[in-house]
């Protein structure tokens, strides 16, 4: 360790301990200093004024022990210093400069959700105004078609003749299917209402697979059937079922070449 300052007797003044006879020459030079009594003058003195003195003595004592015991700022140390110095100043460049730039990402992340937000928010309002529209016109539709309503779903009864298979696509370009009948209510329900009861009729059941008969609005089993005598197993050509007429077998069903023209009876589950 490099020393600044030295001694008369060539010793570092603020790094080398003081022996005792040091200690003592120095408290024999306290005198010099304006505001101590000499050392001598505390020791040697006849009267009995240690109370009174004793603080100007213990504070010259800690001046001057400090004076010898403080350690000196070598170079190293200096330097050591000032590398932490600047280590700490560099360390807060960096912190300032990260929060900034976090700032910034999150402004920039905000905006972004804000515009996004905005424009969902401006889709959102032009497809609902879009689906009101269409809502209009499918119930424009339904009433200039003159669907019937009944518990909750509405039936549309055909006036014109078409086979099966374009009956079935017709009913869906009007919002609805070929009728399902799940029991024989609906069944007894569906045949009174017909405005012509001196017709047939397409119901949506079929049997592409020979004898399992399902209805093709959800491809479910049919568990309601209502044949008409010696109808409903009469082969592979035999593959659409439609409704008979007269008074006799008006709710009766029999199954027919689905090429045929019948009329058609539509349903839907959304009804005004």
């Amino acid at each position: 360790m490099k020393c600044n300052i030295f001694r008369k007797d060539g010793r570092c003044a603020c790094c080398t301990k003081p022996s005792s006879q040091q200690i003592k020459l120095h408290f024999n030079e306290l005198p010099k200093m304006e505001f101590c009594p000499t050392f001598r003058q505390l020791t040697l003195s006849k009267e009995p004024r240690m109370y009174a003195v004793t603080p100007v003595l213990l504070v010259c004592l800690c001046t001057y022990a400090i004076g010898l015991y403080l350690p000196c700022l070598t170079n190293e140390s200096k330097k050591d210093l000032d590398d932490s110095r600047t280590a700490l100043t560099s360390l807060e460049t960096y912190l300032g400069s990260t929060v900034n730039t976090i700032e910034s990402d999150i402004q920039k992340t905000l905006n972004t959700l804000k515009s996004h937000l905005g424009t969902l928010k401006s889709n959102v309002g032009s497809k609902v105004k879009n689906l009101d529209g269409d809502l209009q016109v499918l119930m424009g539709d339904f009433k200039k078609k003159k669907w019937v309503k009944h518990n909750g779903h509405c039936y549309f009864y055909s006036t014109e003749t078409s086979d099966w298979f374009t009956a079935e696509r017709r009913c869906r370009e009007i919002g609805g299917y070929i009728v399902k009948v799940d029991d024989s209510s609906e069944n007894t329900w569906i045949t009174d209402n017909k405005p012509n009861k001196s017709v047939h009729y397409w119901i949506g059941l079929t049997d592409l697979k020979e004898g399992d008969w399902r209805w093709t609005f959800d491809q479910s089993r049919a568990t309601y059937k209502s044949w008409y005598s010696g109808y409903g197993a009469r082969g592979t050509t035999y593959n659409c079922v439609a409704y008979n007429y007269g008074s006799s077998g008006l709710r009766l069903w029999f199954d027919h070449t689905c090429s045929t023209k019948f009329y058609y009876i539509c349903e839907s589950n959304f009804c005004f």
